[in-house]
């Protein structure tokens, strides 16, 4: 009789209770995320009192995200190469004082639009540094089968944070202005820092020291240049957020001008976006079972175009309660299908920069889309850009399809291990380079294009681990007899190539050995750049 298999749970919060670090850190970042989005309420409504310019209003999003076009990818380097643990617990500290600057000059009556789009930069830092260093340590603390759970989770934990950084922005606004808000904001910082000073975090270990920042940055490049399914998640993520980013560039506007609210009906709106959110991120699991990304990705995306066009149509408060909620329902959905495409594309070695890449255009996005709408805005009428980016976004949905990103996490990113390492029979330092390895095979000529085939994509892979330049060529005088060749630039990168090789990667090599001639192997040789040789 064949062992009956459980389900697998549909709950959203089965990751939590499987993972207690993860519960304790997900709780502490619920708490610091609710104090700002309390602060991008009240820095949202202060602009609007210090300014009526929709283009700096709209610099105000541009301010948070742009920081992060630039940082993302050094700061993913940064994570790799530092303590996590030690490098989070400095960003938060930072932040907490920023945050408490901002309350002291509202507070004082110091604060000007410039003063408060200053500020608001650095908080934009603080959040580009933070950023990939999170997203690094989700597989760390949670188990490989709640992986995508978790990444939920972070995601719907944000837009919990958004509710009721809304609800109680929109109280304290009303009650007591945006510079106690602002002080607020440090505060909810006590708990994150406090749970980073306590967990007892293991460092993943290796047998090479780690790479220094500037090669380190330019090999998270590398691999999501030659990473399809990396880019992929990219292409799919900016054909979405670019044309979305219109609905929190022009938010204080929506809410001002289009729909008459208030301090505390601006904080209702804010919070029904969160709302669809998180009653969307609850039927996740369920609706992840049934769909796959791509077409959940373009549903959302023509969800959250409708939306948008109602609410500049109507220009009904109540009716702009539930068009909203529909726009932040679709908004979760691209964002966690997009990034457990991006997470799942990668390897642990490389996560924190590959997700800095992927975050820096998601964040770029969110950084220069608003500029656009909003001097598309400030040039015509509010409409006009709602209307204009939501046709284009409805678009981007069928047009971005081109690019996958269903199946990713079927992607075995597992080192393989099956790499010996080589013996030199010459004295070789670790810095020495540039490195060439070349690979002869004896290919059956019935498979020269399944082997060419077959070899790019294996190409693909020795530059995702380090190498700079790689081909295959055909010997002239023996047809069927390819010599494969890569550079990398020291030995040390070289034997990092040995630790990063994924299961993968050698089901490739696998596949490339059925098309070789019966009796031949792939023959492999090792050259080094000589430093004693003289021209």
């Amino acid at each position: 009789m064949s062992e009956i298999t459980a389900p697998p749970s549909m709950s959203p919060w089965t990751p939590l209770k499987n993972n207690r670090v993860f519960l304790f850190l997900w709780i502490a970042t619920l708490v610091s995320n609710i104090g700002t989005w309390m602060h991008d309420v009240g820095a949202g409504f202060l602009a609007t009192t210090l300014t009526d310019s929709a283009f700096i209003i709209a610099l105000m999003q541009t301010a948070t995200s742009l920081p992060a076009f630039f940082l993302l990818l050094p700061s993913g380097a940064l994570a790799d190469i530092f303590d996590r643990r030690l490098y989070l617990l400095t960003a938060n500290i930072g932040m907490a004082i920023v945050a408490a600057l901002l309350g002291i000059l509202t507070l004082t009556g110091h604060v000007q639009v410039w003063s408060l789009l200053l500020i608001t930069l650095l908080m934009g830092i603080g959040t580009a540094m933070v950023m990939p260093a999170w997203q690094s340590i989700i597989p760390e603390v949670v188990s490989k089968k709640d992986l995508p759970g978790g990444i939920a989770l972070n995601t719907m934990g944000m837009n919990i944070s958004r509710v009721l950084g809304a609800f109680i922005a929109g109280i304290i606004l009303a009650a007591a202005g945006p510079g106690a808000v602002f002080v607020t904001n440090a505060v909810t910082f006590t708990l994150i820092i406090i749970v980073l000073i306590r967990w007892q975090r293991k460092p993943i270990l290796s047998d090479l020291p780690p790479e220094p920042l500037v090669p380190a940055v330019k090999t998270g490049f590398r691999y999501a240049r030659h990473s399809p399914a990396l880019l992929f998640s990219i292409y799919r993520s900016i054909g979405f957020y670019f044309f979305a980013s219109v609905m929190w560039a022009l938010f204080p506007l929506i809410a001002r001008d289009l729909l008459g609210a208030d301090e505390f009906r601006y904080g209702m709106l804010f919070g029904f976006i969160s709302i669809g959110a998180i009653i969307n991120a609850l039927f996740m699991p369920r609706l992840r079972a049934r769909f796959n990304n791509d077409q959940l990705i373009t549903m959302a995306s023509l969800v959250f175009a409708t939306g948008m066009i109602i609410t500049a149509l109507t220009q009904i408060y109540v009716v702009a309660l539930f068009t909203l909620a529909l726009c932040g329902s679709a908004w979760i959905t691209v964002m966690v299908c997009a990034q457990t495409a991006a997470q799942t594309a990668l390897p642990n070695w490389v996560r924190s920069r590959g997700m800095g890449v992927f975050l820096t255009f998601f964040m770029g996005s969110l950084a220069i889309g608003p500029a656009v709408w909003g001097g598309l805005a400030q040039l015509t009428s509010l409409p006009t850009a709602i209307y204009t980016a939501s046709i284009c976004l409805s678009l981007a949905a069928f047009y971005t399809r081109r690019w996958p990103v269903s199946g990713n996490e079927s992607l075995d990113h597992a080192p393989s291990n099956h790499w010996k390492t080589p013996q030199p029979d010459i004295e070789i330092q670790p810095g020495q380079g540039p490195v060439m390895i070349c690979l002869g095979y004896q290919v059956k000529e019935a498979c020269r294009q399944d082997f060419l085939n077959a070899m790019e994509q294996l190409g693909m892979a020795r530059r995702r681990d380090g190498a700079w330049e790689w081909n295959i060529m055909e010997n002239i005088k023996a047809p069927g007899y390819f010599q494969e060749f890569y550079l990398v630039h020291t030995w040390l990168d070289h034997l990092r190539q040995h630790e990063r090789i994924s299961n993968q990667d050698a089901m490739i090599q696998a596949q490339i050995k059925t098309f070789l001639v019966e009796g031949t192997k792939p023959v492999i040789t090792h050259f080094i750049k000589n430093t004693k040789a003289h021209n």
